[in-house]
Parts: C-alpha cells; sequence; structure tokens
C-alpha cells in the first residue's frame, strides 16, 4: 500500500518552482508526493478547484492506497476543506502558516485578485467547526514564531496539534518548514493512516 502526499500552496502558486520541489524530497521518508495547483489568480470559482483535489485524492485512494494533505498559507484553507470532504479517504493533514481564522483581516484587494481564496476561506469557516475532536487530532498546524502575514494565532485549530517551528517571516518559514519539519510532518501523516 502506498501513502500519497498531496501538497497544496498558497497565493504564491505561479511561482513556486522550489516548493514544488519539496514533495519529491519527501518520498526518502517512505511516502509518495503530489502537487496540487490551485491557481488561485485565475478567476475561476473555488468550487471548480476543489472538485479537481477531490478527484485526485478520489484517483489515489481507489485501490486502498492512503492520502493525506498538506497545505501552506492560503493552501491550508484548501486542504481542510477538502478533508472534511473525504474524512473517510484523508487520513491526515498539515498546515503550514495556514490562515485558517479571521478572514476579515484579509486586504480586500487580495480577495480581488484570488477570489478562489475569499471563497475558500468562507467555506472553512463553515465546515470548520464541524470537525470533531477525533477528527481534528488528525491534523497539525504549523507556524512561525511570528509572521507578518499570517499571525500566529490565525493558524491555531482547537484540539489539532500544533506545532511551532523557531523561524520568523511567512515565506522563509514556509520553505524552512517544508524542508526541515518534513521528516516530523511525515511521521505524524503516516501515523494517522487508518
Amino acid at each position: 500500500m502506498t501513502h500519497h502526499v498531496i501538497y497544496v500552496p498558497g497565493l504564491g502558486d505561479h511561482r513556486t518552482r522550489a516548493q514544488r520541489l519539496a514533495p519529491k524530497y519527501w518520498q526518502i521518508f517512505g511516502v509518495k508526493g503530489h502537487v496540487f495547483v490551485m491557481h488561485w489568480r485565475d478567476k475561476e470559482a473555488f468550487a471548480p478547484k476543489l472538485t479537481r483535489l477531490l478527484a485526485m485524492i478520489d484517483g489515489l485512494t481507489k485501490d486502498g492506497d492512503q492520502v493525506s494533505l498538506v497545505g501552506t498559507s492560503a493552501g491550508a484553507s484548501a486542504v481542510l476543506v477538502a478533508y472534511a470532504a473525504r474524512l473517510d479517504k484523508v487520513t491526515g493533514v498539515v498546515c503550514i502558516c495556514g490562515k485558517i481564522n479571521h478572514p476579515e483581516t484579509i486586504s480586500p484587494s487580495r480577495f480581488i485578485e484570488n477570489p478562489a481564496f475569499k471563497e475558500s476561506l468562507a467555506e472553512l469557516q463553515k465546515v470548520l467547526p464541524k470537525l470533531g475532536l477525533k477528527e481534528r487530532e488528525r491534523i497539525m498546524s504549523i507556524h512561525p514564531i511570528s509572521d507578518n502575514l499570517v499571525p500566529p494565532a490565525d493558524t491555531i485549530i482547537p484540539g489539532a496539534r500544533e506545532g511551532v517551528v523557531p523561524t520568523f517571516g511567512h515565506s522563509f518559514s514556509i520553505g524552512l518548514t517544508l524542508v526541515f519539519a518534513a521528516p516530523s510532518m511525515m511521521s505524524f501523516l503516516k501515523k494517522q493512516a487508518f
């Protein structure tokens, strides 16, 4: 049985060539990495993007394989919504510097540039309260000591495992976490396997 890990980057996914290498690196920890690019800036609604992500999850699990999700920044909202929709198929989730709480603090111009992100966050606010303690225990949310774009308080999910990396800043912390926290992230995800 293969354990697949799907990585969903944040708003800068049109220029994340280096980040897209992370899932290949994760393979040394016994998982098969994949990248799912949301194309946040292309003005397409969130619903069809989510449909494609769910189809990828369904395809990878059809032969009994395991699937976990990793989302960074805006990608955290997408993976959490997908997780809520596929609780029977997604074994675990890791969010890195994820904007999860307080969508009202985001600049309106950011939503104009990335309308699907606004829809993803709105959907997350509906589904997150419905996740029970057992479902939340399968989530790890990682944040740095300080983040100029996503305050650590906005990454917290009560009942989920919280991780703190000893870094400062948003993009820098994401990059370092994808590499140096990979052993603990992959270990956590593999322990959630059904």
